[in-house]
């Protein structure tokens, strides 16, 4: 009876062991994951130089752990595990609060922050020099909750303080005008139909003296299901956001132009919701300098924003008053040459960047 029982153990362990390794063969070798936003590891080429070196065997780890059978569903269970079993707060720095994912940020850097606001103050005093220059900061979405529910966070007060004490710009404050609601569920950044109000704070305090409200208002346009970047790296069953966009008559008849656009663009690119990160929905994504143009604006002013991916959702509701708006991401091109790019004259600045950015701010070019 004992030996039966071992006899139908091993005979278990060996049909799991080769089943998954049949199995692993069998199925293509997949390109990318969506869920982990990333390319996947495919199968090192055997060479005597890389045996010998050792890193074949190194890549052929990494290569067989990107590809094993059902990885998100491994993933899936590790994470729930954690969270329901094991009663853990985190897995791998991802939390919840409700139904917010929320992922953990490092500890204040201050020379990151001093360098960011270097950064600023250096462009004032070169191609901005005489320029009307304001700067804003958006909370990340652990300023809303990490706190209140135990969890480890950076100062804020004090990064908030570095920058004020800093840079020379004129600050304009929004932190009051957010909430965690105004944030996707599973993605870190804020959603377009919450900011109008921020976007009419930072206009109002540049002194354009118009109403970004079109006339009629917004048409909300949705796409579903979107996976935001913590959805994936949460491993977690938590349903999917909506990802809404706003339309007027003055964003449908504005156009963008830049190095990575042939010809001229709409202000939303429909066509990336379904590529590897929805949100390039907004203004085509990650791109180091874009020009978007608004016949319909309500004054001729100009607007130029230094930004990251925030600025890319927000900038839309600028072309209500804006005639054009210039969008520059300092990550992606380097400040020597921006003249090159961009021919600064009177136009208003912003400088809009994320807690989280500030915090490495040595990103900046």
């Amino acid at each position: 009876m004992v030996k039966a029982k071992y006899a139908a153990i091993t005979a278990v362990s060996l049909l799991l062991l080769f089943g998954v390794a049949v199995w692993g063969l069998l199925l293509p070798d997949a390109d990318v994951s969506r869920a982990e936003r990333r390319t996947l590891a495919q199968a090192p080429a055997l060479t005597a130089e890389a045996v010998f070196s050792g890193d074949y065997m190194e890549d052929l780890e990494t290569y067989l752990l990107d590809q094993f059978p059902a990885r998100d569903g491994w993933r899936t269970l590790k994470a729930v595990t954690r969270f329901g079993l094991f009663r853990q707060l985190d897995n791998n720095g991802i939390y919840l609060v409700d139904d917010q994912v929320l992922k953990m940020e490092d500890p204040l850097q201050e020379n990151q922050v001093n360098y960011a606001a270097g950064k600023i103050n250096e462009l004032m005093d070169t191609v901005l020099q005489g320029m009307d220059v304001y700067y804003s900061i958006v909370p990340d979405k652990n300023y809303f909750a990490a706190e209140a529910n135990g969890y480890p966070h950076m100062d804020y007060d004090r990064l908030f303080r570095l920058m004020q004490d800093t840079v020379r710009a004129e600050y304009l404050d929004i932190t009051g005008l957010l909430t965690l609601d105004d944030y996707y569920r599973t993605d870190a950044h804020w959603q377009q139909q919450s900011i109008l109000p921020v976007a009419q704070a930072l206009a109002d305090g540049m002194g354009l003296g118009v109403s970004l409200e079109p006339e009629g208002g917004y048409t909300a346009n949705t796409l579903e299901p979107f996976y935001g970047a913590y959805w994936g790296q949460s491993a977690l069953p938590v349903a999917p956001d909506t990802l809404t966009y706003l339309t007027s008559a003055a964003t449908e008849a504005a156009s963008m132009t830049g190095a990575e656009f042939e010809g001229r663009w709409p202000v939303y690119t429909v066509s990336r919701f379904t590529g590897m990160d929805g949100y390039d929905v907004y203004a085509g994504g990650a791109q180091a300098i874009l020009t978007i143009e608004s016949p319909l604006a309500k004054t001729d002013r100009e607007l130029i924003v230094f930004r990251d991916s925030f600025g890319s959702s927000i900038a839309p509701l600028f072309l209500e008053g804006y005639a054009r708006v210039t969008l520059i991401d300092l990550r992606y091109v380097a400040t020597s040459i921006l003249t090159e790019y961009v021919d600064f004259a009177d136009q208003d600045v912003l400088f809009l960047y994320s807690t989280s950015l500030l915090n490495a701010g040595m990103l900046l070019r």
